[in-house]
């Protein structure tokens, strides 16, 4: 009976040894991995179909692949909990319910930018609409200014022709012409000696 016991206790001692190796080994090898797409599928709590179900995992699901041993792979769930199922059940790639979701999380991403790029375009035209305006106002005051320049200029040309043709100033310039020449012709024209002079 005591020898019984001991063997017993060797066989516990055998198999929680070998548990702590296998669970050591499956934390140091644990990779990521994903459910292919089927619709469900069974977790077994041993590697084959004879072991009894423990749950259900869903197409996309995340799991950590901790084993692979004959045709099954152990797997640990999200929720922490292990089980072995079919390796062809098994992916390292996402499956395309989760690549459709980080499409559409990117194209989410790409729609809000996409709104801000159409914002950030619209206070553009805003602002080269306002820029346009005020570019034709100037535009329109400088032809403005340009054409009372020009009325300004032909009213200064037209005062100062009319200054000449004003009756004073010709007058005046008459006079002044008539005394130049009176002082000045008398000293360029030589005068005449008189003859009967008393020597």
């Amino acid at each position: 009976m005591f020898s019984l016991f001991r063997s017993f206790c060797q066989w516990l001692f055998l198999l929680s040894l070998l548990l702590c190796v296998s669970v050591v080994k499956a934390q140091t090898s644990a990779t990521p991995a994903f459910i292919s797409d089927n619709l469900v599928v069974y977790l077994h709590s041993g590697p084959g179909n004879q072991y009894r179900i423990i749950g259900t995992l869903t197409a996309g699901s995340s799991v950590l692949r901790l084993a692979e041993e004959e045709g099954y792979v152990q797997v640990q769930t999200e929720d922490n909990r292990s089980g072995w199922l079919p390796k062809e059940h098994l992916s390292l790639t996402p499956g395309l319910r989760a690549q459709f979701t980080e499409l559409q999380s990117r194209f989410e991403q790409q729609s809000v930018r996409l709104t801000e790029l159409e914002q950030d375009s619209g206070q553009g035209q805003q602002v080269v609409q306002r820029l346009t305006l005020e570019r034709d106002q100037a535009l329109a005051e400088l032809e403005q200014l340009k054409r009372t320049n020009e009325r300004l200029s032909n009213e200064l040309d037209a005062q100062q022709a009319s200054f000449w043709q004003q009756p004073m100033v010709l007058g005046g310039a008459i006079l002044l012409f008539g005394l130049l020449f009176g002082l000045i012709l008398p000293k360029l024209v030589p005068q005449r000696r008189n003859s009967d002079r008393w020597m």
